[in-house]
């Protein structure tokens, strides 16, 4: 039986418009869906089946919303393979440990994530870092203008490498955008 992982999109849960989803798709083969928290709990994407949920749960969020984490905990966890979710916040952690399946998690910092960055700095106007992975270890370096930030660019990385591209590929990848 054929694989079609490759075909079944990748939702960016999140503000819409981002930068991580336009970065995930230069790095993925997939299509990138993106879904505003609302849309992905009101069934957005013609309630498909996704190869992997992308959680932007790095910007605060308004009381009285919902946020990519609740919807992706309450709609899109019995429609996805996996989610990739930052364990920066509370909320994130939180669903990191309750989810109902498998968590590919990202942080600045964090050495329980799958994928890490360490030594962050702007020089130059570029963003550097480390990505740091049980396997990989490699030196990032990214135009910094335009509002880019450190979150959109793991938030892709560890998309990419959630549904199998290697990280030595992605961060290549994101070298020549």
């Amino acid at each position: 039986m054929p694989d079609n992982s490759v075909n079944r999109p990748v939702a960016v849960v999140g503000a819409g418009d981002t930068l991580t989803a336009r970065t995930l798709q230069k790095l993925i083969p997939n299509p990138v869906v993106e879904l505003t928290p609302c849309q992905a709990a009101m069934g957005g994407g013609e309630a498909r089946q996704y190869r992997a949920v992308i959680v932007e749960n790095f910007a605060p969020v308004a009381r009285g919303t919902l946020s990519p984490c609740a919807a992706v905990r309450w709609a899109l966890s019995q429609r996805a393979d996996l989610a990739g979710v930052a364990l920066d916040s509370a909320e994130g952690r939180r669903f990191a440990e309750a989810a109902k399946l498998p968590v590919y998690a990202y942080s600045d910092g964090r050495p329980q994530a799958d994928l890490t960055a360490k030594n962050v700095c702007l020089r130059g106007g570029r963003l550097e870092f480390e990505a740091l992975t049980d396997h990989d270890l490699l030196r990032v370096r990214l135009p910094a203008e335009g509002g880019a930030s450190l979150y959109d660019y793991l938030a892709a990385l560890a998309g990419a490498a959630a549904v199998g591209v290697p990280l030595e590929r992605a961060v290549r990848r994101l070298a020549e955008m």
